[in-house]
């Protein structure tokens, strides 16, 4: 016979004994189940039916039997349980009852009294406590064990995998609308930047628009280059309405010259009639005074003067009045650079906020994108991956936290908590490329 150093040199050499050691040789018995608060037993006693009885065990440890009462189960293996089932069983004296057809007790003799062997005392388990389901199952909650339920075995009672997450919504369906929110937000996104690039060119002084490069946009080229083309000739038109404006007020303006100067002549012209007319009328009066000149003279000389006097006032009044409209051209046309400058950093403003929005919004979107494109790949090739399975084990007073798998062997109250890997090989979205110098993420 081999010494027992030399087995496992003698088995390593010949695999045929290796395979019957293992099957001769018995498996580790399974530790005894021990009893715990939920679990229902049931006793009965050969040939007395009277006495079969099921009940749970309480929150305290305890159950309630015919013949005994109260008594400590919670702690105790099924055997222990029997052993003292048995043991107070045996000491008791049962007496069996009649009951005629329609179950109504008979009367009762001494010699029905029935000695109890404890031989004939069955208990067993016939409920376990439940497992718990917890996490991405389809049906959370309570599932009743069964000796020998595996992980596995319990997933498929709570209705499998849970890979939608919000069962509610359809992930084919949400990756359609989120994928057409998501176009949609990039082509604001390029409008934006594009009316962003015109107003920094205008801004600028430039004389011509230099387009934005949008080749980081998931954009058709056709509907980028038409977004540029709408944007340059917005540019020429806002262009081509400033210098209309400014020519306007600089032909204004030499219109108003050219009336000033006119009414200028024109006033010195009036003015030095009305001043040939008042010498006159002081000769006239000075021979009026002598006796020389009759009143009627006078009188008319006294008038000329009046008219030719009131004719350089309106002149003068009409030359200040133009010389105002030349004033108010000026100014407009020194201020029209500024206004324009005014409004375009306010468009600015606005258009950078409504960027950041969209911004914002697309990354929104290309998450939810992303998370439906997941959902929807987990639905037409299964999980991704093998899923995190934590089973939580109450001993006693403390909580074990056992690493499984879809094999792993449950226990009654064991609690399980299941966690989908979702496989996360779509494609990445592009997220929104940033500007002014910013860092720019790549598509």
């Amino acid at each position: 016979m081999p010494a027992s150093g030399s087995w496992g040199a003698l088995l390593g050499a010949n695999p045929l004994l290796l395979l019957i050691f293992f099957l001769l040789v018995p498996a580790r018995a399974h530790a005894e189940y021990i009893l715990a608060p939920g679990d229902v037993v049931e006793v009965g006693v050969v040939g007395v039916p009277d006495l079969r009885h099921r009940a749970t065990i309480d929150v305290d440890g305890r159950t309630s039997l015919p013949l005994l009462g109260s008594i400590q189960a919670a702690g105790l293996t099924v055997t222990g349980l029997g052993k003292q089932i048995k043991s107070l069983l045996s000491m008791k004296a049962f007496r069996a009852r009649e009951t005629d057809s329609r179950g109504r007790s008979l009367a009762t003799h001494d010699n029905d009294v029935v000695t109890i062997s404890p031989e004939e005392v069955i208990v067993e388990v016939v409920e376990y406590r439940p497992v718990y389901l917890n996490g991405d199952v389809a049906k959370p909650g309570a599932e009743t064990y069964r000796p020998g339920m595996t992980v596995r075995q319990a997933i498929a009672l709570a209705g499998g995998f849970d890979t939608m997450r919000f069962r509610s919504r359809d992930p084919f369906l949400d990756s359609a609308d989120f994928r057409s929110d998501y176009y949609d937000l990039w082509t604001e996104f390029a409008k934006i930047s594009a009316e962003i690039a015109r107003f920094q060119a205008e801004l600028d002084g430039r004389s011509a628009f230099q387009a934005p490069s949008l080749g980081d946009v998931p954009l058709p080229t056709s509907v980028t280059s038409k977004i540029i083309d709408l944007e340059a000739q917005h540019f020429s038109v806002d262009a081509a309405d400033l210098a209309k404006e400014k020519r306007y007020l600089s032909e204004a303006i030499a219109q108003e010259d050219r009336r000033i100067t006119v009414l200028d002549q024109q006033r010195q012209s009036e003015q030095q009639d009305a001043d040939a007319d008042a010498a006159d009328y002081k000769e006239v009066i000075s021979n009026f005074r002598k006796g020389i000149l009759p009143t009627t003279r006078v009188s008319e000389t006294r008038r000329l003067t009046l008219e030719s006097a009131t004719r350089v006032l309106q002149t003068t009044a009409l030359l200040q009045d133009v010389e105002r409209k030349r004033s108010e051209f000026a100014r407009s046309l020194e201020a029209i650079d500024d206004k324009r400058r005014k409004e375009l950093l306010q468009s600015m403003q606005d258009a950078t906020v409504r960027l950041n929005n969209v911004r914002a919004r697309l990354q929104s979107v290309s998450e939810k994108l992303l998370y439906a494109g997941m959902a929807r790949s987990q639905l037409t090739r299964g999980p991704g991956g093998e899923p995190d399975v934590k089973v939580f084990r109450k001993n006693n007073d403390t909580t074990a936290t056992i690493v499984a798998n879809d094999q792993t062997e449950l226990m009654p109250g064991d609690v399980v908590d299941v966690k989908l890997r979702l496989d996360s090989t779509p494609a990445q979205e592009s997220t929104p490329p940033e500007r002014n110098g910013e860092s720019k993420p790549t598509k």
